[in-house]
């Protein structure tokens, strides 16, 4: 009954009230060196084409070579995109990399992906503005190339290292793509973001999550909401020119749902008791979903996390000289709450 009576809350409070929406432009954090884009080289390696361009029938020469000239991508693409050290005998790895450059699908997707994916102009445009504001905030960071592949649609974006980004183009091929329905049959909320708009924002994403110590099993909920708002407000902070309800995938009807419900949001935290639990199950609040667990089915996945942003937000208005590093360095998640003195509160 309380769990009811929460939602009913939740639900009737919405009713003749918006919360306030002033000052939620994002405050940037102060850099520690100023990078203009211009100088800024973007580098794009199209490593799917020279992995196709393989002969499939001369792997055991070709592949040592690719790993030559790639080494540190060609490790990860290999063994943990497409998982080949889980195979101890070098001729299954060659037969299975054979088969993946060899079937019809991957040949067809191959096309695909050089027919709606063959200029990366766009990518490149958005990388010098957030490999600029990255050099900015974190000088000692090399400007990492890129390299596109495709994995058979088992991730977007990934770091192969501090100075390595890698994109799997096939998750890109835009959400009217006609396989994406099929594959993704458990997670279809998430199709509409396969799309080239988002993948300087995942770029973003993996270079924030490589900086941003992720929160232990042992965390509080409070401490997880607020390690989400810091990768998504550093991503605001890399592409400052996005739509803050691209950068956390929402569609703008669902921004302006938790917009317009902030209050309520956090009221359904405070009242349930939930900031200080240490439960692992609290993820839920703050991972990918089509809803957020308990709050009317109206509201976005991740609610959590969206409201660890706005709390990121408030802290670094009421600290408006701090670095991202410092932000990143605090750990205590109630001081920082304490400190940003977020308080929601509901207008006329």
């Amino acid at each position: 009954m309380k769990k009811i009576a929460l939602l009913l809350m939740f639900v009737i409070s919405c009713i003749g009230f918006q919360s306030c929406t002033c000052n939620r432009t994002n405050n940037l954090p102060k850099k520690e060196k100023a990078v203009e884009k211009s100088a800024v080289t973007v580098e794009i390696i199209r490593f799917e084409k020279e992995f196709f361009a393989c002969n499939p029938n001369k792997l055991d020469a070709e592949i040592p070579a690719l790993e030559n000239k790639y080494p540190t991508f060609s490790n990860v693409f290999f063994n943990q995109v497409l998982h080949l050290q889980d195979m101890q005998d070098k001729g299954m790895q060659y037969n299975y990399l054979q088969e993946f450059l060899t079937n019809k699908y991957n040949k067809g997707l191959y096309d695909t992906v050089n027919a709606k994916l063959s200029n990366l102009d766009f990518l490149e445009k958005d990388l010098k503005i957030a490999f600029a504001n990255y050099k900015s905030y974190f000088p000692e960071k090399p400007i990492p190339k890129v390299m596109t592949c495709i994995s058979e649609f088992q991730i977007g974006a990934f770091t192969a290292s501090d100075s390595i980004i890698g994109i799997s183009l096939d998750m890109y091929l835009g959400a009217k793509y006609v396989y994406y329905a099929d594959i993704f049959q458990q997670y279809t909320f998430m199709i509409p973001t396969f799309d080239k708009h988002f993948m300087s924002l995942d770029c973003a994403n993996v270079l924030a999550s490589n900086i941003i110590p992720p929160p232990s099993d042992k965390s509080t909920l409070l401490d997880k909401m607020l390690a989400k708002g810091k990768i998504l407000y550093m991503m605001k902070a890399l592409l400052p020119e996005k739509k803050d309800y691209d950068v956390i995938k929402y569609t703008d009807k669902q921004w302006q749902f938790c917009v317009e419900n902030e209050v309520n949001i956090w009221t359904y935290f405070l009242n349930l008791k939930l900031l200080f639990n240490t439960s692992q199950e609290q993820f839920k609040y703050v991972i990918e979903s089509p809803t957020t667990y308990g709050m009317p089915k109206e509201t976005p996945g991740r609610a959590g996390a969206w409201l660890g942003w706005q709390i990121i937000n408030a802290y670094m208005k009421e600290h408006p000289n701090t670095t991202l590093k410092q932000l990143i360095a605090i750990k205590d998640g109630q001081q920082l709450l304490k400190e940003s003195k977020y308080k929601p509160s509901f207008k006329n």
